[in-house]
């Protein structure tokens, strides 16, 4: 059946047996040689930001969001396309004064150098602003205060003069940017320099302004009668900032005792939050990390704002009628703040058109909109009720505040009437990294558990420690493949969850092998065993003797195990790889990193363990003595115990299945059924309703802010998106593409120009203004209330364009003649169209009332012949050109407002997107050639994964189920075998995603992630018992089911058992992520364990195969076999007497337990099942091996 039943591989056995030192060696070298260079060639993984990778690529909306993306990138400054045309050539003239050679073409690629370099500075800056954030917090109080005092209505630019927007910033920088956007109250003439500018006059006129806009900054505010009341030394500096702002951490305070339904709102409430801020302060490091004054500021809360308003210098001094005081003044101001006629800028601005009482430090507003739920007062309503409560204290959000919040962990934030329920600190990411790696503990646990159960099973400390670092080098040589051979550039935290996978499979890889291996000690010594006395073992073999029974032993070993091993490996490595085929950047990562890992641990599991298997035998051969240690007597009862525990185990079990089969046969059907319908029909494997990714347990502080900011006003802009409607931007001038890296989210590729774009043309004009008419009589469309909208620019184009060529109304010494840009008639001429689109869009930007947006036509600079000369020639060949550069448009963006509301619903979102595609390829059928590369795009970055989860979680689902069958009837060559185990895996995928939807899963990444994991890991238990159903030497359905019963029963109840107490380690840790692997290994272990035993089994034990029925077979193998089935396994009767010398301290108590009568093998030695390796009776027998026996295991004739 495999390369192992060759003889060709003689000379592999016979390097296990007698040169193993050499293979484990050569093999610890190589992985740690590689292990050594993929860490010294990469950078260590980068877990900072836990939802990269979680985005769409390659799909049609996914290359349209990268090819916006990219054009984004390439507009306005940040690469050659500009939206205004006077940007544009501000910067050529620039560069022609400085000497810069432009770039030849628009579309241009970035070459790798510049996007190093690039990434290099940013992330030197992103260093220098880091090392610059220690001061932040006190500058930023310091800065505050003192604009506090002294800033001015103005506004904080100036503005310049006679209508001339110059936007100096007030810094000390005196000398103003040559890239700086000008204005100029003329208009602009193309080709023509109508300006001179001295720059001497230039600079000391505006360092005249500078000085003059500080003196009117430093200036005094008018008197104010409230600063100046009786209460002005209680109320200046009672808060570091006029009003609480998101930027500082903030707490969500809820109710609880047994009033706990009362309201916050009452004296009680307030005295309770008045020492639960102060517990809050307690903290050790809280003094580090807030914003100090002469010490730390206060918090905003409302008992303090109760403190402010009754004048009063504690909050614990308050009293019922100070509670009362700030009921009634926002019970009377309610009604300014719900019509929208308060701010946070009351004070210093005279804007507000409210009562004086209501805007005084903007209290009103603040608690109304900070610091209280919005449900506290209803219009019309004298009764309120707070439910939360918010405390802003003055510690800036950021993940430099990680080990206050540690502190805050271990601070009883409650006390008997209330507690902090949710915080927001800004360090998700940062705490998400670190519990990443700080639970990795819970991980080794469960292997320390795995290990365990692997010593306890097979009784050798020494295989134990090999099988470890046989999965620990699997690790490193997939790290090593995945990072040096494969090349990919992201490794995402989700790869982590591969480490636990193969715990699992490796476990169950070595209980599988070391079965066997004691089966055939088993078969080999139990007859012989009889022939020694009890005082004393028989002398030692020669070397030669031992090595080569050792050839044969690991031969009969090898030929089963791994078999069986390649199977399993090659199928759930398949449906790892499968994944590859997700469009989700993450889910393609850790599909390959997880198969490779498969991959890599079968190699190692076919050279390192039995090199490892071959040196014990040698080893501990040696060091035996009649007189064995307590240890290893111990260790032997407890096996002895436990050898009892599962033979019973086994055989309730078998009865079981060979008594009851139609009934387990039923009740997994009906199972499976019921799982199908909660699957496809209801409730359903749900699409994800939020966009953000859940990274903790539902009970965590963040988690519950993110339920819990929706009821505060002050979040409702960060959720403003709910009140938007979706906005369709169509794009022409720009291909979708994504040539980028689909496996590293930074790699977005190259901006690449449609070619046969063409705006100028009259067909393309023409069809461009109906299109933008036609679009307005849609059902879908929203109209957009503004004046000179940017949404269609041929509009605003087309009035630009009737203009009089000249305004008599001018006075004579300004009349322009704007020929031919006037009094023209639609369409235009191209050579018209192209001259007079950058000066109308121009003028229109420097139009107050145009609103700017993404909309609109995108200028890059057509290549000059002066790009084409030398950089010797560079000045001389700029010297001469007199003429300024054509514009060319390289792009436009038509973009409207729709009717369809923001949502998360998949189904609201998927109406929306296949309407507008579908209308607005029917209008591209209609375009010229040059407008016909067209697309759509909107907000659907999320509706993108929805759309890519649910498609690609099916397609995986099925190449990997195709990839099963493939592989089991390649193997088994039984068409009925392979059948009935993909009906197995398929139901038990059922019923794991069942029990995952009753517990809430939603189809997220992670969720898809298990789903692909669960197809790798159910097919193992499946085709062990397909496998060894096959491998029967018996032809009859009941015995063949009672071999395999009593051979696989006892390795995949513990590879089951010992991967689902792993998962069930998991659970115990802090994110989400381990918590729902570990809770997706005991589901998916359990579920596939009993499916393969009882319903599989049950199912081959009716209607399995028997007598060859359905058995294909390969003609050139079966030549082969027959020719040369026994030759190697040929022995030398002499040989048999001492081969008990081979036995180590496993192996003696095999044969101990043989010699008894109670060892779990005692079924497979049974004559009605299995046929010992000598084939007879007698131990005086023939040693060779039966040509039934050999011809058992292979294919029939």
């Amino acid at each position: 059946m495999l390369c192992f039943d060759s003889e060709k591989m003689n000379w592999y056995y016979h390097v296990l047996a007698r040169r193993p030192y050499l293979v484990v060696v050569s093999i610890a070298v190589y992985c740690v040689a590689c292990i050594i260079v993929a860490f010294i060639l990469n950078d260590l993984p980068d877990f900072s930001d836990p939802t990269l990778g979680f985005e769409t690529r390659g799909t049609e909306i996914g290359k349209r969001l990268t090819a916006w993306h990219n054009l984004n990138q390439e507009t306005d400054g940040n690469g050659i396309l500009f939206s205004n045309p006077s940007h544009l050539l501000q910067k050529i003239q620039y560069e022609k004064t400085r000497g810069v050679p432009r770039h030849q073409h628009p579309n241009h690629r970035r070459h790798k150098d510049q996007r190093r370099k690039h990434k290099n500075n940013k992330r030197r800056k992103e260093q220098q602003k880091k090392n610059e954030n220690s001061d932040v917090a006190y500058n930023m109080m310091i800065i505050n205060k003192r604009l506090k005092a002294t800033k001015s209505p103005l506004s904080d630019k100036w503005m310049g003069d006679s209508g001339v927007f110059r936007e100096f910033e007030v810094t000390n920088d005196s000398i103003p940017s040559l890239l700086e956007p000008t204005r100029q109250s003329e208009p602009i003439e193309y080709g023509h320099n109508t300006t001179f500018v001295d720059e001497d006059e230039h600079r000391e006129r505006v360092q005249t302004k500078k000085s003059t806009w500080r003196m009117l900054k430093q200036a005094s505010l008018p008197y104010d009668g409230w600063s100046n009341s009786r209460g002005r030394q209680h109320i200046e500096g009672f808060f570091c900032d006029s009003s609480p702002h998101k930027a500082y951490s903030h707490f969500v305070v809820k109710r609880i005792g047994p009033n706990a339904t009362d309201s916050l709102f009452d004296l009680n409430g307030m005295l309770a939050m008045c020492q639960l801020q102060e517990q809050i302060g307690a903290a050790p490091s809280y003094q580090a990390f807030c914003e100090p004054e002469t010490n730390c500021c206060r918090p905003w809360s409302l008992p303090n704002y109760v403190t402010l308003l009754a004048n009063k210098s504690s909050c614990f001094d308050l009293n019922a009628d100070d509670v009362s005081l700030l009921h009634s003044l926002l019970l009377s101001c309610y009604e300014y703040y719900h019509l929208l006629k308060l701010d946070n800028n009351c004070n210093e601005v005279n804007r507000c058109y409210a009562p004086e009482e209501c805007t005084r430090n903007n209290l009103v507003f603040n608690v109304l909109n900070f610091l209280s739920d919005y449900s506290f007062i209803k219009p019309n309503d004298t009764t309120v009720y707070l439910r939360y409560a918010m405390i802003f204290v003055p510690v800036t959000r950021s993940n430099r505040i990680l080990p206050l919040f540690h502190e805050w962990q271990h601070v009883p934030l409650r006390n008997e009437l209330v507690e902090v329920v949710a915080m927001d600190l800004g360090l998700e990411n940062e705490l998400f990294n670190e519990l990443l790696l700080t639970d990795v503990w819970l991980v080794s646990l469960g292997g320390l558990f795995v290990m365990a159960c692997v010593w306890l099973y097979t009784g050798s400390a020494f295989i134990t420690l090999m099988s470890c670092c046989a999965i620990c080098f699997s690790l490193g040589l997939a790290y090593f493949a995945y990072t040096v051979v494969f090349e990919f550039n992201f490794f995402p935290y989700m790869n982590l969850l591969a480490i636990v996978v193969i715990i699992g499979i490796g476990a169950d890889d070595v209980f599988l092998f070391l079965k066997i291996w004691q089966c055939v000690l088993a078969e080999r010594f139990s007859k012989s065993s009889t022939l020694n006395t009890q005082s004393s073992l028989p002398t030692p073999l020669e070397h030669n003797e031992h090595t080569e029974t050792l050839e044969n032993l690991m031969a009969l070993t090898m030929r089963h195990a791994a078999a069986s091993m390649f199977v399993t490996s090659v199928t759930t490595a398949g449906a790892f790889y499968a994944s590859y085929s997700s469009s989700i950047t993450a889910i393609k990562c850790f599909g390959i990193f997880a198969g490779t890992v498969v991959v890599t641990n079968y190699l190692l599991m076919i050279t390192w363990l039995p090199a490892s298997v071959s040196i014990m035998e040698r080893l501990f051969a040696s060091r035996m003595s009649c007189q064995q240690h307590l240890s290893q007597k111990l260790l032997n009862a407890c096996k002895k115990s436990i050898n009892r525990f599962c033979e019973l185990f086994e055989e309730r079990i078998t009865q079981s299945i060979m008594n009851y089969a139609y009934l387990w046969l039923f009740v997994f059907t009906v199972l499976g059924t019921l799982s199908a319908i909660i699957v496809f029909w209801y409730p359903g494997l749900q699409l994800p309703q939020k966009p953000d990714f859940q990274l903790f347990v539902s009970s965590h502080p963040f988690e519950v802010y993110t339920r819990l900011k929706h009821l505060f006003w002050f979040e409702k802009p960060l959720q403003g998106v709910e009140n938007f409607n979706m906005s369709m931007r169509f794009v022409w001038g720009v291909q979708a593409l994504d040539d980028g890296d689909y496996t590293n989210p930074n790699s977005y590729g190259n901006l690449h120009y449609d070619n046969n774009f063409n705006i100028s043309s009259k067909p393309a004009q023409i069809w461009l203004r109906n299109f933008c008419q036609n679009i307005r009589q849609q059902p879908f469309y929203q109209a957009t209330f503004g004046f000179l909208l940017p949404n269609c620019f041929i509009e605003n184009f087309i009035r630009y364009m009737e203009r009089r060529c000249i305004d008599e109304m001018e006075m004579d010494r300004r009349r322009l003649d704007r020929t031919p840009c006037c009094e023209a008639q639609f369409p235009y001429e191209p050579h018209i169209f192209e001259q007079c689109l950058p000066q109308c869009i121009s003028n229109l930007y420097e139009t107050s009332f145009y609103q700017h947006g993404k909309a609109g036509p995108k200028f890059a600079a057509a290549p000059s012949r002066s790009d084409e000369y030398s950089e010797s020639n560079s000045n001389e060949s700029l010297s001469t050109e007199t003429t300024s550069p054509q514009l060319l448009v390289k792009a436009i963006i038509i973009e409207f407002d729709s009717t369809t509301a923001y949502s998360t619903l998949y189904a609201n979102i998927k109406l929306f997107y296949e309407t507008v595609e579908n209308w607005f390829q029917q209008q591209l059928r209609t375009a010229p050639a040059e407008l016909r590369g067209g697309w759509f795009i909107s907000d659907l970055k999320f509706f993108n994964v929805q759309d890519t989860l649910s498609h690609d979680t099916i397609t995986a689902i099925i190449l990997a189920m195709g990839a099963s069958l493939v592989v089991l009837l390649c193997f088994t060559l039984n068409i009925i075998i392979s059948i009935y185990a993909v009906i197995t895996v398929s139901l038990t995928i059922f019923n794991t995603v069942a029990m995952l939807i009753l517990l809430g899963w939603q189809l997220n990444v992670l969720e898809s992630i298990a789903v692909s994991t669960a197809i790798g890991l159910a097919v193992d238990f499946s085709l062990h018992y397909g496998i060894h159903y096959r491998l029967s030497p018996s032809k009859e359905r009941n015995a063949a089911t009672q071999f395999v019963l009593s051979r696989i029963i006892g390795p995949t109840v513990m590879a089951a058992a010992t991967t689902a107490f792993a998962g069930g380690i998991m659970m115990t840790s802090n994110i989400l992520p381990y918590i729902q692997i570990g809770v997706f290994l005991v589901v998916v272990m359990v579920t596939s364990w009993f499916y393969a035993t009882f319903f599989l089994m049950s199912l081959l034990k009716v209607a399995g195969p028997q007598y060859g029925f359905m058995q294909l077979g390969w003609p050139l193998l079966r030549k082969r076999r027959t020719a040369k089935a026994n030759k190697f396994y040929e022995r030398k009767p002499s040989r048999i007497i001492a081969t008990e010398q081979l036995l180590t301290p496993t192996s003696s108590a095999i044969v101990e337990m043989a010699n008894s009568e109670t060892h779990e093998l005692e079924s497979l030695n049974s004559s009605n099942q299995i046929k010992t390796i000598s084939g007879t009776e007698s131990g005086h027998a023939p040693l060779s091996l039966t040509e039934n026996f050999e011809h058992s295991f292979q294919t029939p004739h």
